[in-house]
């Protein structure tokens, strides 16, 4: 059945407007704090709700808390409201602050040095209880990261970087009429091949680390299972990657990236 067409409304956002994928809306709400939007079964709706926000209903889930730290401003400290925020480093010098979806981890990075923070994205991160945490633990720091990303014509390439540096690898495209599972897919495929294409047998043993549940699914399987239909060009290369994991055995952990407690896996373009 056919995945029915959703319509997004940014009335608050990088460019406010009406979306009509996931992917694009993404795009116009990352980093921007305090972004409004909906989503709408139909084009009517959205219109209708973009012209007038009042005529929408507030949703019942709760909107979710961030807190930032800021590190060097007129008064450093944790604030949850962005305004409160604006006033700490607005004609401050060279101001440092950080977004974070967890209270437990804001205040953690308060009391360390920002450059431990300054690489990532913390704002899908969430507070776990003691136990939740110990279970997740800390991520294998001798791993390679691999994410892709996408924008709403389907452009897309991915990349794969060290996770203790952030040192990049490899970064291939953009290709065209893609989509980001099929750069994910493509993006560990790679990993694979790369690392297995060593003498060195440490690095036939790394741990790659994904944030695609879907993408580590297809890998397991063997076969991307897209819907789309990609163009030759980026068909040759799933076909190509299939191909690889049929002849190849491998003995790299593929892991899931946790963001809700590491943030932003290190290879993320940072686009969201």
């Amino acid at each position: 059945m056919a995945k029915k067409q959703k319509y997004y409304v940014v009335w608050e956002g990088n460019t406010p407007g009406i979306y009509d994928s996931w992917e694009h809306c993404q795009r116009e709400i990352k980093g921007y704090p305090n972004a409004k939007f909906q989503s709408f079964s139909s084009l009517e709706q959205a219109r209708k709700a973009y012209k007038d926000p009042s005529s929408v209903r507030e949703s019942k889930k709760s909107k979710k808390t961030y807190y930032y730290v800021v590190w060097h401003g007129h008064q450093p400290g944790i604030y949850t409201n962005w305004n409160d925020v604006l006033k700490q480093i607005k004609g401050f010098p060279k101001a440092i602050y950080k977004t974070f979806g967890s209270k437990k981890l804001a205040e953690q990075a308060f009391q360390e040095h920002p450059d431990k923070y300054k690489d990532g994205d913390y704002k899908k991160t969430k507070d776990l209880s003691s136990e939740e945490l110990e279970k997740i633990g800390r991520p294998i720091e001798l791993s390679l990261a691999v994410d892709a990303a996408c924008n709403g014509k389907g452009d897309f390439e991915y990349q794969g970087v060290w996770t203790y540096s952030k040192e990049t690898i490899f970064k291939v495209g953009p290709y065209k009429k893609g989509s980001n599972n099929i750069g994910e897919f493509l993006a560990l495929v790679h990993a694979l091949a790369f690392l297995n294409g060593h003498k060195d047998p440490k690095m036939k043993k790394m741990p790659i680390y994904s944030d695609s549940k879907i993408a580590m699914g297809w890998v397991r399987g063997k076969i991307c299972k897209t819907n789309k239909k990609p163009i030759p060009e980026v068909h040759n290369l799933i076909l190509r990657a299939e191909k690889w994991l049929r002849n190849n055995s491998f003995s790299n952990p593929i892991l899931k990236w946790e963001t809700k407690v590491w943030g932003e896996i290190p290879a993320d373009f940072g686009r969201k």
